[in-house]
């Protein structure tokens, strides 16, 4: 099966999912809170049989180390990743005893081990065969044992989108890569310091976020299509962010909390739009017109990386001009004030002008929530 990201990363040599683990403990309080919030205290670690899948370089997976787990198993298929991996664990002293990697896809991926603790971030939303994965990593959790992955849908992605449709423009007449990113890790970066938290280096963001061809492939996996996906031998857990409401009363065995996650996630899902946005709670009716415009911008953001047409950039001016009235309706001036610069921005591109982001002072520090973590537990 085609792996865009995998013939990406290939292609460039590059496992741009490098952390700044400079504070090592800060690194550590920020995977302990992502798991908290999937429902999972850090004690769960202790002793666990694990499975990583698509671990990069190892950045992340330091933390199982520093609480205990008996042992992880890591299945990566990107050469570039598993060798800064295996440098980072023995630059940290972690003891080959400890892990072991796999040089293959989890698809191709063969055990009789059962795990506890099975983790898939950052490339689900994005590949092709996302049930034969999902069916994959559901076969090999033990009873009672949790998987947790990452979603991304469109919704999320739509001011990371416009900021790589200005990224493509700026670079359209480069056809080197390494000058590409040179320019756009220039022009990024100022951006990405204003993000609180940030802990990527604005390098690897650029290849990521902006030059990846894999996150325009027409794929994505909402929480929504995630919770489809693990059938009836799976519960939630839980979610980063916390989107998912329980009011049911403890005793009430019989209560279909994944039905109710699903309405949840209908009328809260336009509250993925920005990092820090207050929840927004919409009627069904709004969020369907929404997301459907989000998917609209995607598709023609998309078309003009295909052809480079400009005519595409003009159909978003006039798409986003006819859902200024909804969007002022439905969020607070903060995402307002960036959809108008993201028109303004636009406008100049139509008429080939310069851009100086800080004149767009709300665009340029705003950043969508691009990755949302679940969890599932096996009943």
């Amino acid at each position: 099966m085609k792996n865009d990201f995998l013939e990406y990363y290939g292609k460039h040599n590059i496992s741009p999912v490098r952390q700044d683990i400079s504070d090592i403990e800060i690194h550590f309080e920020r995977r302990k809170k992502l798991y908290r919030q999937c429902g999972i205290p850090i004690m769960a670690f202790r002793d666990a049989e694990m499975l990583e899948v698509g671990p990069g370089g190892g950045y992340n997976t330091l933390a199982f180390f520093y609480w205990n787990c008996k042992h992880v198993d890591l299945v990566e298929a990107n050469q570039r990743g598993r060798e800064d991996m295996k440098n980072l664990f023995d630059y940290h002293s972690i003891g080959e005893e400890r892990y072991k990697i796999f040089p293959c896809k989890i698809e191709d991926y063969v055990t009789e081990k059962k795990y506890d603790i099975i983790i898939a971030e950052g490339f689900l939303p994005v590949i092709y065969n996302q049930r034969e994965v999902i069916d994959a990593l559901t076969a090999l959790v033990a009873e009672n044992g949790i998987i947790v992955i990452t979603c991304g849908d469109d919704v999320c992605f739509f001011i990371e989108t416009l900021k790589r449709l200005v990224g493509i423009v700026l670079t359209a007449d480069i056809s080197d890569y390494d000058k590409k990113v040179k320019k756009l890790t220039n022009f990024f970066a100022p951006q990405l310091s204003k993000l609180r938290g940030m802990s990527r280096k604005p390098e690897d963001w650029v290849q990521d976020q902006i030059l990846n061809p894999a996150l325009v492939n027409g794929m994505e996996l909402s929480l929504l299509q995630a919770i489809d996906y693990f059938g009836e031998e799976f519960d939630i857990l839980g979610s980063s962010p916390q989107m998912f409401t329980d009011y049911s009363w403890y005793k009430d065995i019989w209560y279909d909390y994944k039905e109710e996650s699903r309405i949840q996630f209908k009328r809260k899902r336009l509250s993925l739009l920005q990092a820090n946005m207050p929840e927004i709670i919409l009627s069904l009716e709004q969020a369907d017109k929404l997301v459907e415009f989000f998917e609209q911008i995607k598709k023609l953001e998309t078309q003009y990386e295909k052809d480079l047409n400009i005519n595409a950039i003009g159909q978003i001016v006039e798409e986003m001009h006819s859902m200024k009235k909804l969007v002022q309706e439905c969020f607070n001036n903060q995402f307002v004030d960036v959809f108008h610069e993201i028109e303004q921005i636009l406008r100049c591109l139509l008429q080939k002008e310069n851009i100086d982001m800080e004149e767009y002072p709300n665009f340029f520090s705003a950043f969508g929530r691009t990755q949302q973590y679940i969890s599932f537990v096996r009943k």
